[in-house]
């Protein structure tokens, strides 16, 4: 019998934040972050107490997602981290960095939560009327006419994590891919060509109900080939090392009929799970149940099905029925795939080998090709209409480098589609922080009386908390160069400079091409305020850094609220047992 032991009382923490140990955890986990942060981040390795796999990554949510936290605090900064990265597909870093540096910047120069939480707030509603505004310095309007400010969108996402371990012309041709399966999946506008190559504007091909929905991106990693290998294709592609031309040959002309089920057609009882099945006496419960899948292949095939598709398992009397009467037989497509495969072609997913299968319930193929890649045979299911569905094949030389890989090639297309309804990029580099943190310093200093009385506060404690948020800002930018000397900012234009560079041919995100007669400083020191200038022209160049938009002013928002909330914690209850 074992024994009852008596719950121990819970403990509870008075202002957590001033306790040593978990200020040093927040101190810790602020610097994991900033050290991963940026195309010279350095990656982490990460495995458990008893061996396994060895995670290797840098990015923010592959990251966090690996750890294990033992303090709420600290849960609540990783969880805000993870859900913008799942939401937005960027500037997950970002948010985790800003987000400890306002708290520990507040604790530091003695603000308390209620002063540190209006004022961060009233800078924040700042920011994003700035960011939103045509006299905003670090927004570039992005052309969808242009394909080449597309790919410097996804190459300055993909090119953000040293794990990929890329060069610059596989940096290219990656974000070349990136770019084509992005546009393979934007409807076109019924009036457009359908070799048409860019959608017809941001506001009518997302938000007009009148369009077909967005097409998907299903992405195939292939480890052991070059990168250059990596390409995307129209419809779905699948690995059937069994295939071959001559199967192809013997189908006939497109476009082909297919039937898909969701469900094991393997014949075991075992796999009919909550379903009723009337047997009766003296009769085998499997002889039932092949005659039962028989009967579906024998209408299939009187319905002129030519692809036979199931998620699961087939029975290989059933599939030896149907290849000997020319239909192509697919099984184990998982359940990754099916969902994209009924959405490209039109078919319903069927459910149950029990009753008759409707004739809406079939969809259409446009065609099938077969490719040849190393010791890899994959189909290619062509779509029978517009390609609702593409297939990104991505390879690189072994799996720590694809995985990356992966992760940030999908994160640029989601980047790429937010860009769709806010048709506007940010610099990169660090400029951005560097100029919103001068532009913010300048207005606030500017109104600081104004702004005083309307957040009920005294002057000083308005810039104590100018200071704080600017400094926050500016810890971004800095973790972009972890080595003396330290990063400058120009007091022109207030972008950012790699002091390193001794001929300062352009700033860090490209846009300023020369340094001459731009007085700088180190972006942490004291300096006048001042207002950022406008560059005359800007030249948006192949080599120019842009950031997603909507994904960092999403982050910056996240950021400021999770430190509010941090700071206005006042208890923590937590169970000993």
């Amino acid at each position: 019998m074992s024994r009852v032991c008596k719950k121990a009382a819970s403990r509870c923490t008075d202002d957590p934040l001033a306790v040593p140990e978990l200020w040093q955890k927040f101190a810790v986990l602020r610097l994991m972050l900033s050290s991963c942060y940026g195309p010279r981040g350095r990656f982490k390795q990460i495995h458990n107490n008893v061996g396994g796999h060895v995670l290797t990554t840098s990015t923010s949510s592959v990251l966090l997602r690996a750890l294990t936290f033992s303090e709420d605090l600290l849960k609540l900064v990783a969880g805000a981290v993870i859900n913008h990265a799942a939401r937005l597909g960027d500037c997950g870093l970002f948010t985790g960095i800003v987000c400890i540096n306002l708290v520990q910047n507040a604790r530091g120069m003695n603000l308390s939560a209620a002063l540190a939480t209006r004022v961060y707030r009233h800078l924040l509603a700042e920011c994003r009327r700035y960011l939103r505004s045509e006299s905003c310095g670090c927004r570039v309007e992005v052309d969808f006419s242009n394909v080449q400010t597309l790919i410097t969108l996804a190459r300055t996402v993909i090119s953000s994590k040293r794990v990929c371990m890329l060069t610059p012309e596989e940096l290219q041709h990656i974000s070349s891919v990136t770019v084509q399966a992005f546009l393979l999946s934007v409807p076109s506008a019924p009036s457009d060509s359908s070799h048409s190559s860019a959608p017809s504007g941001p506001s009518e091909s997302s938000e007009s109900p009148g369009r077909r929905c967005f097409g998907r991106t299903v992405t195939i990693p292939l480890e052991g080939l070059p990168v250059g290998d990596s390409a995307v294709f129209p419809g779905l592609l699948l690995d059937l090392p069994v295939l071959q031309s001559g199967d192809l040959q013997r189908l006939g002309p497109a476009p082909y009929k297919i039937a898909l089920f969701n469900m094991s057609l393997s014949g075991d009882l075992s796999d009919m799970e909550d379903a009723a099945l009337e047997i009766h006496a003296g009769l085998n419960p499997d002889q039932v149940l092949l005659d039962q899948l028989l009967k579906l292949g024998e209408q299939v095939v009187r319905d002129g099905v030519v692809l036979f598709v199931c998620q699961r398992v087939i029975h290989p009397v059933l599939q030896q029925y149907l290849r000997e009467r020319g239909l192509l037989v697919i099984e184990r497509l998982g359940a990754a795939l099916v969902e994209p495969l009924a959405q490209m072609t039109g078919t319903t997913m069927i459910s149950s080998i029990y009753s008759p299968i409707p004739a809406q319930a079939y969809g259409l193929v446009g065609g099938l090709r077969l490719h040849h890649r190393a010791s890899k045979e994959l189909l290619q299911l062509l779509p029978s209409g517009d390609p609702a569905l593409s297939t990104v094949l991505l390879c690189h030389r072994n799996q720590t480098m694809l995985e990356e890989l992966k992760v940030m090639c999908e994160r640029a297309e989601h980047v790429l589609r937010l860009t769709l309804k806010e048709p506007y990029a940010l610099l990169g580099g660090g400029c951005t922080e560097t100029l919103l943190s001068a532009y913010i310093r300048y207005t606030t200093e500017s109104r600081a009386a104004e702004v005083a009385a309307d957040l009920s506060c005294s002057l000083s404690e308005v810039l104590l908390g100018t200071e704080s948020f600017c400094r926050a800002l500016l810890s971004v930018a800095g973790s972009l160069e972890r080595e003396d000397p330290p990063l400058l900012m120009d007091l022109t234009f207030a972008h950012c400079w790699n002091s390193r560079t001794s001929d300062q041919l352009c700033c860090s995100c490209g846009l300023i091409m020369n340094s001459s007669g731009l007085e700088q400083n180190p972006i942490n020191t004291e300096h006048q305020a001042f207002l950022p200038e406008l560059p005359q022209k800007p030249d948006l160049h192949p080599t120019l850094l842009l950031d997603s938009f909507s994904a960092k002013i999403s982050a910056l928002s996240v950021a400021v609220e999770v430190a509010c909330l941090l700071l206005d914690v006042k208890y923590t209850i937590k169970d000993v047992n």
